[in-house]
């Protein structure tokens, strides 16, 4: 219930920041999004959440980046929308670029050439951290506003979708003792398909309760993150609506001193 109520609030005062962001009143708002003013009122109140259809009217309205928490609110992928801080971020590695080639995919469209030596890929990291349990111990960041906080290079060798790798945060024990607290996570954002992702470690995102990472499992009718820490209890992510896939994770790096305390 906590984690709704923060959201609620979030939601609301976006809503609040677009009203003065476009010089609107709520029923200029209401009239462009073609609802009732006291529809609008509810919202700006955070006693009724927009529909989906509502959400993408606010995001267009918005447009980018401002309006991909709106998108994303209404079940749109956004995780292909972080490109110019990408662009900025690969433009401002300082490697050697005779070297190596650096392929950096989709997300940032030209590829870097030298004697080719070795080839790499350009992984974003991004400022959010997946959890394990139920609730997150502290507010999550939307992918909308998720920002790249380096570039880490990885072995094409290890990246069978390279367009599509992504670097996330991981917190808590509950992936205790095959990955430890701290550790970066390395997730393919192209495996998206449930059935191929039975039994593998899997990224799964929840618009209020944020990044979920655990082995997803098949039992009866429903879909549960397994964590490997018996401690934790599985979480149910059968209602695709709800629950997205964000990726599989195909590998993660750890400190010394996390493996080792």
């Amino acid at each position: 219930m906590a984690a709704q109520k923060t959201s609620s609030k979030e939601w609301a005062e976006r809503i609040r920041r677009l009203l003065g962001d476009l010089k609107l009143s709520q029923a200029g708002l209401a009239e462009r999004l073609g609802v009732s003013p006291p529809t609008v009122s509810r919202w700006v109140l955070g006693r009724q959440e927009p529909t989906a259809e509502s959400y993408v009217a606010l995001g267009n309205l918005a447009r980018p980046p401002n309006g991909v928490y709106f998108w994303e609110r209404a079940g749109i992928d956004a995780s292909g929308l972080l490109d110019a801080s990408f662009h900025n971020a690969v433009s401002s590695l300082r490697i050697g670029l005779h070297d190596l080639q650096l392929i950096v995919g989709r997300k940032f469209s030209r590829q870097i050439t030298g004697s080719a030596n070795a080839v790499v890929v350009a992984v974003p990291l991004l400022n959010v951290t997946a959890f394990g349990d139920r609730i997150p111990p502290q507010e999550n960041v939307s992918l909308s506003d998720a920002g790249i906080e380096e570039i880490l290079l990885a072995p094409l060798s290890w990246c069978p979708h390279p367009e599509s790798m992504i670097g996330i945060h991981f917190a808590g024990e509950s992936m205790l003792p095959a990955i430890a607290p701290g550790s970066i996570l390395f997730v393919d954002t192209a495996v998206r398909e449930r059935e191929h992702l039975r039994q593998r470690i899997t990224v799964v995102s929840h618009r209020d309760l944020g990044f979920k990472v655990a082995r997803l499992e098949r039992i009866g009718a429903s879909d549960l993150l397994i964590s490997a820490n018996y401690k934790y209890p599985p979480v149910d992510v059968s209602n695709a609506s709800k629950w997205k896939i964000f990726g599989e994770v195909l590998w993660w790096v750890s400190r010394e001193s996390e493996l080792h305390p």
